[in-house]
């Protein structure tokens, strides 16, 4: 599949490797890597605790299960994981609960370092010459550094960016595989794309944006169109046969109930200008070194002889594909669910082989070429090397300017430990909480707390149960931004709102907006008892306890267990939501009973035992008090 690997493209590749690996040491202050101080920045935190969860479910061999710190109880695991499986799957085989932050941190790392060397792959896999080839790694690795997926890889989307680089050479080799299919490049190409699907689940979407295009354009390479189909076919297969333990309950289960919270779905045609001035409201305000790309990509165009033409043609219109998914695919809901605008960063990636392609067919034809095709070239060289220039310079003060200035992604170091609002937030919830009740947080769309969805750091830190998180938006018993219950704050009489607040057995608030704190002062038997920093704490005079009907008491509970003793009464109705194959140990038989309208409903259970075990899966679990607790 490989064209012949020179020692020239070696070198190249180990090149890429060493001048990323010593930029991504720089940034991450290299040892801090490896220990165990957390990486606190916007969706992190979120991450490293659903790595918390697969570690805490893969102790009882389960994948999917039910976690009581959240929602009131919901479903947990692979389902609702969609883009930390990697990671996770590693905290599960690791199985120690301080491994959880130095794997996140790892994954981060070494994400970093492959994915300018992937374009490289994907050069070699095409067969562009070593210049070409040393080019596009001078591009991939500006473009890891200078724009939107620098801003989405620091925000904690490290596994999409991880899928953007590695799609380019993937669909490349499918190229390969169809013009020359056979049975070893058809498994390696399967599992290929086995990795992809569990890197990120957007990874099918963007190989069939990316790749039909490609194939479309080299349809003539084909010789022989049923083996070539057979392989694909068989690709496909072994991609979902290897991911089918977490596509198969993602086919028959939600993992949370929408609040019609819908991220990067804006409709917006003038998105790739916007990008390419660095103008618009995606991540880092889009993509400028945009512009030499598509000066570099035009040369494809412009000049009749270029190595591997139509490839690169290829790739050129699976990115103008990928653009338009970004810039208007939102209109139909059903996209906007798969957040098309993160596309448009993959679109430009995607430039970056073929302008090294157009870039070094320009260089080849100058020095022959006719005076006024002469001119034209020496501009777009030109052009390019001044943005490249340009963009050496953003990467320097990418590292060198003082924090607080303007940048695509963090200042350095990466990783920073933890923020003065989530140390204050985790000493009031130790100190003036207890696990009697529930606490209301109140998320961010903005991040004020330290810049990060820290709600699943206070859960596991505090041991505490929170309505609000572990991330905004995913289902109805949530909170942010002035949002509860899945209306705003403001439609909620003081009454409707004691209502709630007793429904999910809540006793302390957290709010850091003007809109929640007057709701919380409203309600009868409420005190403001603390201000840390942006959140002010309140505190109801009671609660009603996790008993809704009967008698019964909580001993502990932890992921995908609750255990209860001193039942008494006919029938049990507890404070916590029922999910599909959410059992009892000793045999009881419980039910689903809605109580709050839009809500999950709740677990009931006639004629309890004296002692109950709460838990999905088959068998008896393992307790709370033999499990080691999380180091978050």
């Amino acid at each position: 599949m490989f064209q012949r690997c020179t020692s020239g493209l070696r070198w190249v590749l180990l090149g890429t490797l060493l001048v990323q690996g010593v930029l991504q040491a720089i940034f991450f202050a290299g040892t801090s890597v490896l220990d165990a101080t957390p990486l606190v920045h916007i969706d992190a935190p979120y991450h490293a605790y659903q790595m918390e969860v697969a570690r805490q479910l893969c102790s009882e061999r389960e994948i999917q299960g039910w976690d009581p710190f959240f929602g009131g109880g919901q479903p947990a695991g692979v389902v609702g994981n969609a883009s930390a499986k990697v990671q996770g799957l590693f905290a599960c085989l690791d199985g120690q609960p301080s491994a959880i932050w130095p794997t996140y941190k790892a994954s981060s790392f070494v994400f970093g370092l492959l994915g300018p060397a992937t374009l490289v792959v994907a050069c070699m896999l095409i067969g562009l010459s070593v210049r070409a080839t040393v080019l596009a790694s001078v591009l991939g690795v500006l473009m890891w550094w200078t724009g939107g997926l620098r801003w989405y890889h620091t925000a904690g989307l490290v596994s999409y960016v991880a899928m953007a680089y590695a799609l380019i050479p993937f669909v490349i080799a499918v190229k390969r595989l169809v013009a020359a299919p056979g049975p070893v490049a058809a498994l390696a190409v399967g599992l290929f794309a086995a990795a992809g699907f569990w890197l990120h689940p957007l990874f099918p979407v963007a190989a069939v944006l990316l790749g039909l295009p490609l194939l479309i354009v080299g349809l003539r390479d084909i010789r022989q169109p049923l083996a070539a189909t057979g392989c694909v076919v068989a690709v496909t297969v072994l991609m979902v046969a290897v991911n089918w333990a977490w596509v198969a309950p993602t086919l028959t289960e939600k993992s949370g109930i929408s609040n019609g919270l819908l991220y990067q779905a804006g409709v917006n045609v003038w998105l790739p200008l916007q990008e390419m001035l660095g103008r618009a409201g995606t991540a880092a305000g889009g993509t400028r070194m945009a512009i030499g790309l598509l000066v570099g990509a035009g040369l494809v165009l412009a000049l009749r002889r270029v190595p591997h033409r139509l490839e690169l043609v290829g790739l050129m219109l699976g990115s103008a594909v990928l653009m338009i998914w970004a810039s208007v695919g939102a209109v139909s809901p059903g996209i906007a669910r798969l957040q098309p605008n993160r596309f448009s960063t993959l679109a430009w990636l995607v430039l970056v082989v073929p302008a090294a392609g157009g870039l070094d067919a320009a260089l080849s034809t100058w020095r022959h070429a006719a005076r006024g095709l002469r001119l034209v070239l020496g501009l777009s060289l030109c052009t390019v090397a001044l943005f490249a220039a340009f963009f050496c310079r953003e990467v320097w003060r990418e590292f060198t300017l003082p924090d607080g200035g303007p940048r695509y992604g963090v200042a350095p170091p990466e990783v920073k430990g933890d923020g003065e609002v989530l140390r204050r937030l985790e000493l009031f919830l130790k100190e003036h909480t207890d696990r009697s009740a529930r606490v209301y947080f109140e998320n961010s769309l903005g991040r004020i707390h330290d810049g990060a969805h820290i709600a699943g750091l206070l859960a596991m830190r505090a041991d505490r149960e929170l309505i609000g998180g572990a991330y905004p938006g995913v289902d109805f018993a949530n909170a942010w931004d002035d949002t509860a219950f899945g209306q705003p704050l403001s439609r909620f009489t003081p009454e409707a709102l004691v209502q709630r607040l007793d429904d999910y057995n809540i006793r302390w608030m957290l709010c850091h907006r003007e809109a929640c704190r007057h709701a919380m002062q409203s309600v009868p038997g409420v005190s403001r008892v603390a201000e840390l920093g942006p959140v002010t704490a309140f505190e109801r005079t009671t609660a009603p306890g996790w008993v809704l009907e009967g008698q019964a008491r909580v001993t502990a509970r932890c992921h995908n267990r609750l255990e209860l003793d001193d039942i008494s009464g006919d029938r049990l109705v507890l404070r916590y939501h029922w999910v599909p194959g959410l059992r009892s140990v000793e045999g009881a038989v419980l039910r689903p009973v809605e109580l709050v309208p839009g809500a999950r409903p709740f677990v009931a259970i006639d004629h309890p035992p004296a002692r109950l075990t709460l838990r999905r899966g088959a068998g008896d679990g393992l307790p709370c008090a033999s499990r080691s607790p999380a180091s978050l």
